[in-house]
């Protein structure tokens, strides 16, 4: 029974998946197994993972049913008493595993959620770590919401594994609403070390524009309707994700050029929160993009001019 059990799923990133699998087999730990879980991938991706020839590497494939649905499949045939996840666009600095070892080693192996810190890389060189505020004398599901870290970054036992899975009726945020489950039962774990690199390319979550609003809304909904956790989120929090939701939706749809979508935000963010100081704009750009919106702001700048206003 190997010590770490390495779950990757991946769809359709040969181009890739090499690079990430080369990081593991590049740990400077070497007590893990790994398992490939190809979900559904339509590319030459069983060819490039097949590459790799080393007994602690298992290949499986399954028809497409998204990440979570690979992830829950990875951790089923996982063997090694703490599991890990990496995503297959992702890279582990070679002593990922043996700094994680290390931390639970100094927590006599109790069943927790470790996780270490990210570095952001973006096209043109520029890196960017990313360190998040202790979790220590925080509301830790609170914490896990805020932060959403990273399922790169993060190792668990199996223990916890066998009792929480992902919900495959998410498709963003699942991870955050998997540990939010398990914060309501188990210690978080900061290691402040970077020993993960996520690189942001234009196939990424983080760089690929969408209407990605909506799903993380779903996500938050089953989270604060979860009847374990009543009681154990404050309003405040509650209210704050709305607004940060709210405010979020504007900016989508004006990015996505739906004005219409765009508008129906903008009155509601101004109907929830019409105190907020920046309502003024909000106003402006609201009445720019109604019918004949545009006339009233050249008719609003030429009256301006002619009162010397700029």
């Amino acid at each position: 029974m190997p010590f770490f059990s390495v779950i990757i799923p991946s769809y359709n990133r040969a181009h890739l998946i090499a690079a990430t699998i080369r990081s593991v087999l590049s740990q400077s730990f070497n007590d893990w197994e790994l398992i490939l879980i190809d979900d559904g991938s339509s590319d030459n991706t069983k060819d490039v993972l097949g590459s790799f020839v080393d007994d602690r590497v298992k290949y499986f494939y399954q028809e497409n049913a998204e990440r979570s649905a690979a992830r829950n499949n990875g951790i089923l045939k996982a063997t090694g008493k703490f599991i890990c996840f990496l995503d297959s666009d992702d890279v582990w600095l070679p002593h990922h595993l043996q700094t994680m070892y290390t931390a639970i080693e100094k927590n006599s192996f109790k069943p927790a959620l470790y996780f270490t810190v990210v570095r952001w890389c973006f096209d043109g060189g520029r890196k960017q770590d990313v360190f998040f505020d202790s979790p220590e004398n925080k509301n830790p599901i609170e914490y896990i919401i805020r932060n959403q870290i990273g399922p790169s970054t993060q190792c668990l036992h199996r223990e916890i594994l066998m009792k929480h899975q992902f919900n495959t009726a998410l498709r963003v945020n699942e991870d955050v609403e998997l540990n939010t489950r398990i914060m309501n039962e188990y210690p978080l774990v900061q290691i402040r070390e970077v020993t993960v690199e996520m690189l942001i390319h234009e196939e990424n979550t983080k760089a690929l524009f969408k209407e990605y609003i909506t799903p993380q809304v779903k996500a938050m909904q089953i989270i604060f309707s979860n009847p374990a956790l009543k009681g154990k989120i404050s309003a405040a929090f509650k209210k704050q994700i709305q607004h940060a939701f709210d405010s979020q939706y504007i900016m989508v749809w004006e990015k996505l050029g739906d004005k219409s979508k765009m508008n129906g935000a903008i009155l509601t963010y101004l109907w929830r929160y019409p105190l907020d100081p920046k309502n003024n704009a909000r106003v402006v750009s609201l009445l720019y993009n109604l019918p004949g919106g545009k006339f009233m702001s050249s008719a609003t700048r030429f009256i301006k001019s002619l009162l010397g206003k700029k």
